[in-house]
């Protein structure tokens, strides 16, 4: 299990989903979870929003968002024997409340649903070969992922204590189990990777694999590339690029150096997140498109090799 977190808007959906292209190519039978259940991942993936039961997105890649209140009538279901369209008891009614309208128990059961699903099997073998988790964001990750050892606190045994305990072992598992997080060549997104890499080994217990820092700009424009920009303007032949180009041409030598500034940053970021990681810091591209298949193609292209 490969959980993708990172502070809002550094791109971690992108990110998943390019995780979940990669993993599909070396033919791994994947399961792609989208947990805000937003449509945001299955989008990434080129496919229609899914639903809570499994759905195909691309060639062996499957897609489920998860509901806290779906995976607590699966868990009556599984563990208990109660049908899903089954009327809930009174008592039932207030459990159910409890489950999925306080943080902890919705917390965990949604982890819980995606345990489950790494425990499935048919003919004895695992449905799934990895599955990447479009999780929260850094705000409420570490809480999230280890909801189910919070939980332990409050349910000391019998049956629900000890699914309780195994989503918790599991989760913290580092052969079964880990979290990448993503970043932007930015002051915050930066120092809130470092501090969410520390909270992630310091509290919860869990594997932090690698970082991404995404959206960098990787090509640097050469020197001469920017002489003869600004040659081009301040040259004689001035009118006639602008005839030609339909306007000033200053905008050439501009973008460039705009183009060299967000690049020295990029690097700056980079040694500095690297700084902060003992894990390998992978870097992605900035793409010049919108979210969406063609954008985490790219960016699952770059990846690819530095994660061979």
């Amino acid at each position: 299990m490969v959980f993708v977190t990172g502070k809002g808007g550094t791109g971690k959906t992108t990110v998943a989903a390019a995780l979940a292209l990669i993993a599909a190519r070396h033919g791994k039978r994947v399961l792609a979870v989208d947990v805000e259940a937003r449509g945001d991942l299955a989008a990434a993936l080129g496919s229609r929003r899914g639903g809570f039961e499994p759905i195909l997105l691309q060639p062996s890649i499957h897609g489920i968002e998860l509901r806290a209140e779906e995976s607590f009538r699966e868990y009556l279901n599984v563990y208990f024997k109660v049908p899903r369209i089954a009327r809930l008891t009174p008592l039932a009614r207030i459990f159910d409340f409890i489950a999925t309208g306080v943080p902890g128990p919705r917390d965990m059961l949604v982890v819980g649903k995606i345990a489950y699903e790494e425990r499935r099997r048919q003919h004895n073998q695992p449905v799934w070969d990895i599955i990447v988790v479009d999780s929260s964001s850094s705000g409420h990750a570490v809480a999230h992922l280890t909801a189910a050892r919070s939980m332990l606190t409050l349910v000391k045994g019998g049956v629900i204590g000890s699914q309780v305990q195994w989503i918790d072992e599991l989760v913290r598992d580092h052969r079964r189990s880990g979290v990448v997080i993503t970043a932007l060549p930015e002051e915050m997104p930066v120092v809130e990777a470092v501090e969410l890499r520390e909270r992630m080994q310091r509290e919860a217990g869990i594997d932090v694999i690698a970082a991404v820092l995404n959206q960098a700009v990787t090509l640097a424009p050469t020197p001469a590339q920017r002489q003869l920009a600004t040659a081009l303007c301040d040259g004689g032949q001035t009118e006639a690029l602008r005839t030609r180009l339909g306007g000033d041409p200053a905008p050439l030598a501009e973008a460039l150096e705009i183009t060299r500034r967000l690049h020295d940053r990029s690097v700056r970021y980079q040694r500095q997140l690297r700084g902060g990681f003992r894990e390998p810091v992978l870097v992605a591209p900035l793409v010049n498109a919108k979210p969406g298949l063609a954008t985490a193609r790219i960016v699952a292209g770059v990846l690819e090799p530095e994660i061979a």
